[in-house]
């Protein structure tokens, strides 16, 4: 299974004169034009991808929304408790389980948790900072419970590493 991990993009500061609570921020233009830029960039790498879930906080579920739009997803984006922010890496994993019928799938969520996705999946520290917007991609062997990490895609430069 190849399962793609992904970063929310940048969002608001945890406090505005609107938001006074960390699950209602939202994605900042910068962060919008990030992930559709990363989103382009990656769209042929996305073919086959049979499902994307989200956590259900805003920003994830708008960085997941684009991703849908650029590679024309034509199924829904489903937000999962599984993905939420202080998830457990085994509650994620249980969620990567109960869908090893799909071949590919993308999770979108937040950070130190997909850091701690990775290293239950492939068994190794994550190499560098999950950036966000980043996007990794394991090959993931659900049977076996062994993943191996494919390649990173780094915003900042805009490459897989």
């Amino acid at each position: 299974m190849n399962i793609f991990l992904i970063r929310h993009a940048e969002a608001i500061d945890y406090q505005t004169e609107t938001v006074r609570s960390d699950e209602y921020r939202f994605l900042t233009p910068k962060g919008r034009l990030t992930s559709l830029k990363v989103s382009k960039q990656l769209k042929n790498e996305f073919i086959g991808l049979e499902k994307i879930f989200t956590s259900p906080l805003i920003r994830a579920v708008q960085t997941a929304e684009i991703l849908a739009s650029v590679i024309k997803f034509d199924k829904d984006v489903e937000a999962v408790k599984e993905l939420a922010f202080g998830v457990s890496a085994s509650r994620m994993i249980s969620l990567i389980e109960r869908n090893a019928g799909f071949k590919a799938i993308a999770l979108v969520g937040h950070e130190p948790m997909m850091s701690m996705l990775f290293d239950s999946l492939t068994a190794s520290p994550f190499p560098d900072k999950f950036r966000k917007s980043g996007v990794c991609l394991v090959n993931y062997n659900v049977k076996n419970k062994s993943g191996k990490p494919e390649w990173y895609f780094n915003p900042k430069t805009l490459k897989k590493e």
